[in-house]
C-alpha cells in the first residue's frame, strides 16, 4: 500500500514539475539567419551589419549573422548550396530556382572614370587604352562587358585588367591604367575614400557618360537609366562637373524559399518600422523598398516578405464592400418581399376560412329555427358540401392548417346542433358526436 501511495505522490510531483517548467520556462532562442553580404566595408556588408544591430535591439525572435564574401556570384552560390539563408546580390546576377526576393536595398551605379588629361570622353573612346575593371566573374565584370557589347567595341581593341577593386583603384591612382570601371552606390565608403585619395594626390578625374543608357535598358530590363547629378561627390570644385547619364542595377536582398516565413516577416517588419534608427546609422538605408511587380531580377517574392508588404492591402470584403452591400440589400429585399407575400397569402387563406366559418354560423342559426326534418336534412347536406369544399381548399393551400382546425371544431359543433334539433323534432334521445364521427357522417351525407 505504501508503494502505491509513493508512486502516486511521485507522479503528482512529476506532473507539477512539468507544469511549472511549461509556465516558467525560458523563452525560445531567437532564430539566426546567416546572410552573405559581400566584401567587408562595402555598402551591402555595412548595411546588413547595421540591420543586424537594429534587429538585436528591436526583435526578440530573429538575429542576423552577417558574413563577408568576395562578390554577388559567391553570395548566390552560398545561397544555392544552403550555406546561408539570405544574400545580397545585384539584379544582373544569374539566380537559381527556389530563391525569392525579400527587399530592394539600393542602386549600384555604373561608374566609368578616367584621368582629366586623357582623351576619353565617351565609351566609344576606350579602344587603344588600358582599363581596370572588377575581378572576372563578378557582377561588376559582367556589367562592364554588357556596356562594351552594347557599344559594339571589339574586346581586342583595348587592354582590360581584372582586379579586386582595391588593386584596380591603386592601378588607376598610379596611372598604370587610363580608365577605371566600378559598380557601386553613390555613398559607398570605399568609393568616397578613393575620390578623397585622388584629391590628396592631386590627381584630376573625370566621369565618362554612358549616353545610351535608355537603349541599354531596353535590351537588359534589369538595368535602369539614371543620372549622377553635378556635385554628387564634391560640391567645392564640383565632382562630377556636370550631370552624367549612366545606368544602374539594384542590390537585392534575397532568401532561400525554405527560409521560415515568420522569420523573414519579422526581418522585414523591423527594417521598415525602424527606418529612422537605420537612417541615423547609414543614410543609404533610405533607399530600401519593397519588391515591385516589375522587379529587375524577375524573382518571386518570399511569402514572409509579401505578407508584410500586403499588410495594408484591403481584404476581399473591404475591396468589394459596395457590390457585397448591394447583393445583401437585394437579398434582404427579396426575403422581405417573400415574407410579405407569405403573410398576404396566409391572410387570404384565413379570410377564406372565416367565410366558411360564417356559413357554419348561419347554418347553426337556421338549425335553431328549423321546424321540419326536411329542413334539417338539407342543412346536413349543406354541412357535408361545406366540409368537402374546405378540404379541397386545404389541399390547394387556399386555407391554412390552423384555419381548418378552427373550422373543424365549429363544424362539429354545428353538426351536433343539427342532430340535436332533429332529435327534438322526432322526440328521440341524443348522443354526443365526436370529431371523427362528424367527418364520417359528413362522408355518408355527401354520398346521399
Amino acid at each position: 500500500m505504501k508503494l502505491i501511495f509513493g508512486s502516486i505522490f511521485a507522479l503528482i510531483l512529476l506532473i507539477s514539475g512539468l507544469g511549472a517548467w511549461y509556465v516558467f520556462k525560458a523563452p525560445d532562442e531567437p532564430a539566426t539567419l546567416a546572410v552573405s553580404a559581400g566584401p567587408r566595408g562595402g555598402d551591402a556588408y555595412t548595411l546588413m551589419s547595421e540591420i543586424a544591430e537594429v534587429l538585436e535591439r528591436r526583435s526578440e525572435t530573429v538575429r542576423l549573422d552577417v558574413r563577408e564574401s568576395l562578390n554577388s556570384s559567391v553570395n548566390i552560390s552560398r545561397l544555392h548550396a544552403g550555406q546561408v539563408e539570405l544574400a545580397t546580390v545585384e539584379s544582373n546576377t544569374p539566380a537559381y530556382n527556389k530563391i525569392e526576393l525579400v527587399a530592394d536595398l539600393f542602386a549600384d551605379y555604373f561608374l566609368l572614370i578616367t584621368h582629366k588629361q586623357n582623351r576619353i570622353y565617351s565609351v566609344a573612346d576606350l579602344p587603344g587604352h588600358k582599363v581596370a575593371l572588377p575581378e572576372e566573374g563578378s557582377s561588376g565584370s559582367r556589367s562592364f562587358w554588357s556596356v562594351i557589347d552594347h557599344y559594339r567595341i571589339p574586346p581586342e581593341s583595348f587592354r582590360s585588367h581584372s582586379r579586386e577593386r582595391e588593386k584596380a583603384v591603386e592601378k588607376f591612382l598610379t596611372k598604370q591604367v587610363d580608365a577605371l570601371f566600378i559598380v557601386a552606390s553613390l555613398r559607398d565608403p570605399f568609393l568616397l575614400a578613393f575620390f578623397e585619395e585622388a584629391r590628396q594626390r592631386g590627381i584630376g578625374i573625370r566621369f565618362v557618360p554612358v549616353e545610351q543608357s535608355h537603349a541599354m535598358a531596353l535590351k537588359r530590363p534589369f538595368l535602369e537609366p539614371v543620372t549622377i547629378v553635378r556635385g554628387a561627390f564634391e560640391g567645392g570644385g564640383p565632382l562630377p562637373l556636370k550631370d552624367i547619364p549612366t545606368v544602374s542595377l539594384h542590390r537585392l536582398l534575397v532568401a532561400r524559399a525554405e527560409t521560415p516565413e515568420d522569420a523573414i516577416n519579422e526581418l522585414v517588419r523591423v527594417i521598415f518600422e525602424n527606418r529612422l534608427d537605420l537612417l541615423t546609422r547609414m543614410p543609404l538605408s533610405s533607399s530600401i523598398r519593397g519588391p515591385r511587380a516589375d522587379s529587375e531580377a524577375s524573382l518571386p517574392f518570399h511569402p514572409g516578405a509579401q505578407s508584410y508588404y500586403d499588410r495594408d492591402q484591403p481584404s476581399f470584403l473591404q475591396e468589394n464592400a459596395e457590390p457585397l452591400a448591394l447583393v445583401i440589400t437585394i437579398f434582404a429585399m427579396t426575403i422581405s418581399a417573400l415574407l410579405a407575400l407569405r403573410n398576404s397569402l396566409s391572410a387570404r387563406a384565413k379570410n377564406r376560412a372565416d367565410v366558411y366559418n360564417t356559413r357554419l354560423l348561419e347554418i347553426s342559426a337556421a338549425a335553431r329555427q328549423a321546424e321540419s326534418i326536411d329542413e334539417l336534412h338539407g342543412m346536413r347536406k349543406e354541412l357535408a358540401e361545406v366540409l368537402e369544399t374546405i378540404v379541397h381548399a386545404l389541399d390547394n393551400d387556399k386555407v391554412t392548417e390552423e384555419g381548418f382546425q378552427s373550422f373543424s371544431f365549429l363544424w362539429g359543433s354545428v353538426r351536433d346542433q343539427v342532430n340535436e334539433r332533429r332529435l327534438e323534432l322526432t322526440g328521440n334521445g341524443h348522443h354526443p358526436v365526436t370529431k371523427e364521427a362528424v367527418l364520417e357522417q359528413a362522408k355518408r351525407d355527401a354520398a346521399c
